[in-house]
């Protein structure tokens, strides 16, 4: 129960932190909070972050200490995953220090009429277990911006050993340039690419992931093309006429290792142009 407290303080924490400067600031990182909810509670629990947990995402977007915020829920996550939500909230930069105790009461109580304490055990009472990792997003396509209702497909990867300057370099140079083709193309909507920071070592299960949001389940089961001069080969060859995509497929089996892929539901969102 302690670890609970824990996690869903560092959930309540995301929503009340402090203005920092970002304006030069190029680095953006995101805070993932894995929880597992109840099914008899399920309902109550997505009512209350619809109400509450959005208007306090939205009060700390338009204060600037965050960029964006989503709640996910299970679509297709399999045996082996102890979660069946997902919290993602993105910054500009690192995230800022915490409202002193005074000013975050004053700003639950304006925004949902509830003291932070109050907001605390309430949003305990939801949760079964908890989990949290902060990670730094090493390259990003933008697109349609998320919306209710879309899926993210996740996968997540162990970087080969010593090969993690490798992979960055990797991602960066050329799976982002791939993916900013599939977006114009309508693959899927938007793409992002992080590093796990905080938990990080050989005990952990992944180090990386990446994260592509498709409208709906259509986009996610579009067959692949049938000519081979189409598709991401015919991708690869437009963004890098002079290379192999079988060496760049093969150059990313070696750095790092699919560990599982899930499906996700977006349930919730804050954000620029959010759609709820």
């Amino acid at each position: 129960m302690k670890h609970l407290f824990a996690v869903t303080s560092a959930v309540a924490a995301i929503l009340c932190l402090s203005p920092s400067a970002y304006a030069q600031e190029t680095v953006h990182y995101r805070a993932t909070a894995f929880v597992t909810i109840a099914p008899e509670k399920q309902a109550a629990a997505l009512d209350f972050v619809r109400t509450a947990g959005v208007k306090l995402a939205q009060e700390n977007i338009k204060a600037g200490r965050i960029t964006s915020w989503a709640l996910l829920r299970t679509a297709y996550a399999g045996i082996g995953t102890d979660y069946n939500y997902i919290q993602v909230t993105n910054f500009d930069g690192p995230p800022a220090a915490e409202l002193s105790p005074e000013a975050r009461d004053q700003m639950y109580r304006r925004v949902i009429g509830m003291s932070y304490d109050d907001y605390q055990k309430k949003l305990t009472s939801f949760l079964v277990s908890g989990n949290s990792v902060l990670s730094r997003v090493e390259a990003s396509v933008q697109g349609q911006p998320i919306a209710v209702g879309n899926l993210v497909g996740i996968s997540r990867w162990k970087i080969s050993p010593g090969r993690g300057t490798d992979y960055g370099d990797f991602i960066k140079t050329q799976a982002q340039p791939m993916v900013t083709e599939g977006v114009k193309e309508g693959v899927f909507q938007s793409w992002s690419a992080t590093r796990a920071i905080f938990p990080a070592g050989d005990d952990v299960s992944y180090d990386a992931t990446t994260s592509n949001i498709y409208k709906d389940m259509a986009q996610v089961l579009s067959p692949p093309l049938a000519n081979p001069n189409q598709g991401a080969p015919a991708a690869f060859a437009k963004v890098f006429p002079n290379k192999s995509y079988t060496a760049y497929v093969q150059e990313g089996q070696g750095l790092r290792r699919l560990v599982r892929r899930e499906l996700w539901r977006v349930v919730a969102v804050a954000g620029p142009a959010a759609r709820s």
